[in-house]
């Protein structure tokens, strides 16, 4: 039987969710930079083993509003 996840990296800006995902499906799938708001639309990534798919979401950071 396959089993699927679905896992969203969330986070604020610049503290790493492209270089985590790019690290835990072992590809460069996310753009990796110093500027913020270098992810502007999310980013699948996918990994398989064996009989599990993981299917990963790379969301842009996310900011406090300004009242």
């Amino acid at each position: 039987m396959t089993k699927s996840a679905f896992i969203a990296i969330v986070g604020k800006p610049n503290v790493g969710k492209s270089t985590l995902l790019n690290a835990l499906i072992n590809k460069k799938v996310a753009i990796v930079s110093p500027k913020v708001q270098t992810t502007r639309y999310n980013i699948t990534g996918v990994l398989t083993e064996g009989d599990n798919q993981f299917v990963f979401i790379d969301t842009p950071g996310m900011h406090k509003p300004i009242h």
